[in-house]
């Protein structure tokens, strides 16, 4: 496990006209981005990097404001390389919490700039330090540490990626799937740094959406509701398939239903059944996680 924060060294430097576009572009962390990019559909290259750096808007967005965030970025990048041992260490432990078996010794956190608040697949982790939230917030780049890292042991076990093509995103029974996957690894993902938000008291007192995934596990009149749409959600795509922008939005926008849905099903699951059932569930293929532990969910059907 390492913490690697040379990207974003790479684009300060490009974006000082002391380094080329190539060598941005080459770096294993935007070889993360392209991976996600491309798993989404969007049409991204170099030259969106550098469009957006001019402040068009591009597949590649989120660095327009650079030169007004450059001290705080520097800043951030000052203060992760302070903490590098002690949050090496917090990664570690939590994932490990939740898959004790796996073989941590390879994944690695990339921080850079631009793009999304991060992302994680097979190849790494990817981290933007040009988001508000973590200039804001430092020890928000730890806890999306740990979520991005969970997507990275989650593909290394699952290879969801490579097993789920453009054309599952199109099909009636492809959107079941993907939905069954991004719930299962979303709801991971989130799960897993909770304990480390709950012991940090830092469970949502930002106008973020990762704060509101934290805030709606304390609300259980807007967890009922939640689980209501998640089912009327699954019902559509029963009867599907829906058009593209509509099925997206049901993965990653709205009511961002895997991450919170997700969480709040393992939750449970610890609460009733233990840490133990928790890594047996990571295990757990997409579809079968969704069928065997859903009947908890009632407890939101029934009322609260």
């Amino acid at each position: 496990m390492r913490i690697d924060w040379s990207a974003a060294e790479q684009f300060l430097a490009y974006a000082d006209g002391e380094a080329t576009l190539d060598a941005v572009w080459d770096h294993p962390a935007y070889e993360v981005v392209r991976s996600h990019a491309e798993l989404l559909g969007r049409d991204l290259s170099g030259s969106d990097v550098s469009r957006a750096l001019e402040g068009e808007e591009t597949a590649f967005s989120r660095v327009a404001d650079l030169d007004e965030n450059r001290e705080r970025v520097g800043e951030l990048l000052d203060h992760v390389r302070e903490n590098e041992d002690a949050w090496t260490g917090e990664i570690e432990r939590h994932l490990a919490r939740v898959t004790p078996e796996a073989d941590l010794s390879n994944v690695d956190v990339y921080l850079g700039i631009g793009y999304s608040l991060g992302v994680g697949l097979e190849p790494g982790a990817y981290l933007n330090l040009n988001a508000p939230l973590f200039l804001d917030a430092p020890r928000e780049v730890l806890y999306t540490a740990i979520h991005e890292s969970s997507h990275v042991v989650y593909e290394r076990v699952h290879h969801a990626r490579s097993e789920l093509g453009s054309e599952d995103f199109e099909t009636r029974d492809g959107q079941q799937r993907v939905f069954d996957t991004v719930f299962h690894t979303e709801a991971f993902a989130t799960y897993t740094p909770l304990t480390l938000r709950r012991t940090d008291g830092n469970l949502g007192g930002r106008d973020h959406p990762l704060h509101e995934d934290c805030r709606a596990l304390s609300d259980p009149e807007r967890l009922a509701d939640l689980v209501a749409e998640y089912d009327a959600v699954r019902e559509e795509l029963r009867d599907g398939p829906v058009d593209r922008e509509t099925f997206l939005g049901h993965l990653f926008g709205g009511s961002r239903l895997p991450y919170r849905v997700g969480c709040a099903l393992l939750d449970l699951v610890e609460e009733q059944r233990g840490i133990e059932a928790v890594t047996e569930a990571f295990y757990l293929e997409p579809a079968d996680f969704c069928e065997r532990y859903d009947p908890l969910l009632d407890e939101y059907r029934n009322g609260v």
